[in-house]
């Protein structure tokens, strides 16, 4: 066979592949994009495959090709839910000018993104009930903890932290989170909630910073 042809064939297969690829994500962004938007319109319970399927434009063979259950599209919706909103809490804590500004930006962007209705819908509301609590609590540990302990770190390397256990003060500092969003997604005043969420909060945070590193002012309830 003539090189020219071989080169081709092989281009053609390479081309075909890619397509199917690009096609499987296609198809996996868009079952995610209309699952979130049925669990945050019907709730886990009362959204079924049919009527993400029908939203998406795909068939419900599409879903089973991706996902096993609906329970696992949940899952799928909520990890691209907390990938999101890490990556912007984590850039914004790491890029600050030192380590009290990073927690307060940190503190800030997360306030933002629990504020979204449909994060707080799908990860707050529905997420333990959807997934059980145990589960649902350790998939917030598994992406949350993680930026507590890098703020937690950047403090201590600046030798301004009072407790020298880490590990645990971030558990401690996860779970008073949860209590407070919680509190604000249960709230019909949400954001009278989340200005005292944010005072209380960084209020105790500054009390784990050395008396002479403990900002002048500490940002109270407003921006």
């Amino acid at each position: 066979m003539p090189t020219t042809r071989v080169a081709w064939l092989i281009h053609a297969g390479e081309t075909v592949r890619s397509r199917r690829e690009e096609y499987a994500e296609a198809t996996y962004e868009a079952l995610l994009d209309s699952a979130s938007a049925c669990f945050f319109e019907s709730g886990f319970s009362a959204t079924s495959l049919d009527h993400v399927a029908h939203r998406a434009r795909v068939t419900k063979g599409a879903i089973y090709h991706h996902f096993a259950s609906k329970r696992e599209l949940f899952t799928a919706v909520l990890e691209r839910q907390q990938e999101r909103s890490v990556g912007s809490i984590t850039q914004a804590g790491a890029t600050a000018s030192d380590a009290w500004a990073g927690i307060v930006a940190a503190i800030d962007v997360f306030l933002d993104t629990i504020s979204d209705p449909v994060y707080q819908r799908l990860c707050w509301v529905e997420g333990p009930s959807a997934l059980g609590f145990e589960d649902w609590w350790a998939y917030g540990e598994r992406y949350e903890i993680e930026v507590i302990r890098q703020l937690l770190d950047r403090a201590a390397a600046a030798r301004v932290l009072v407790v020298p256990d880490r590990d645990m003060l971030a558990h401690v500092l996860f779970g008073a989170v949860t209590a407070g969003v919680l509190g604000m997604a249960r709230s019909k005043e949400p954001f009278i909630e989340r200005d005292r969420f944010r005072a209380v909060m960084l209020s105790l945070l500054a009390g784990l910073v050395h008396a002479e590193d403990t900002p002048s002012e500490v940002p109270g309830s407003q921006r």
